[in-house]
């Protein structure tokens, strides 16, 4: 049970700083480009990380 509860909070950790980072670094302006890229990827990870620990805590409650 505590896995999923260290995977849920670490995802949503890093869920908090790739979004406080693309928020302040995006620029319409400028378009898209590499940086804001990866903190999108990183804001995808962060998103599969919660979401596999919200999995497993159901999983875990099942049995």
């Amino acid at each position: 049970m505590l896995k999923s509860h260290i995977m849920v909070a670490l995802g949503l950790l890093l869920a908090m700083v790739y979004a406080m980072r693309l928020v302040a670094g995006f620029s319409l302006s400028d378009g898209v480009g590499l940086g804001e890229s990866y903190l999108i990827g990183g804001l995808a990870i962060s998103g599969a990380l919660v979401l596999s620990g919200l999995k497993e805590r159901r999983r875990l409650k099942k049995s």
